[in-house]
């Protein structure tokens, strides 16, 4: 079964979901793209890593659309996309000088270079073949 990186299904299909999200988390090292708490064992609710669609869309599972944010900066940043999403002309002081697109897109990037595993191990240029064979072993280790 071949899935091709920039097309996994929507999060309602948890399975898919779990393993994009778990691979984004692993990417940044743990680490909250916007604050840059390291969440890996976070002991409240505020700082568990979760994924973020930068384009505010949950069937848009492509890598470049998926952020790591802490809980904090989560909801932050879904006030500001509610304001931006689509074309909204208000914005928060967030994103004053920036559109909000641009400006996460800078966020994620730039996260990557600090935090990513590919900076270490080269992880974030691995291929859909390299992918698959890891996403396979997370299946096969997944406690029941």
């Amino acid at each position: 079964d071949h899935r091709d990186l920039h097309s996994f299904p929507t999060r309602r299909s948890s399975d898919l979901w779990d393993t994009v999200s778990r691979y984004i988390r692993e990417l940044f090292d743990f680490y909250c793209a916007r604050c840059g708490k390291d969440c890996r064992n976070s002991k409240n609710a505020e700082s568990v890593l979760q994924v973020h669609h930068i384009d505010e869309n949950p069937g848009n599972n492509d890598l470049e659309n998926l952020i790591p944010l802490c809980a904090s900066c989560h909801l932050k940043i879904e006030k500001e996309a509610r304001l931006h999403a689509p074309y909204n002309e208000t914005q928060l002081e967030l994103f004053e000088n920036q559109s909000y697109m641009q400006q996460m897109k800078n966020m994620r990037q730039s996260a990557l270079g600090r935090y990513g595993l590919g900076s270490k191990q080269k992880k974030a240029q691995t291929d859909k073949k390299t992918y698959e064979i890891k996403e396979l072993e997370w299946e096969i280790n997944e406690p029941s």
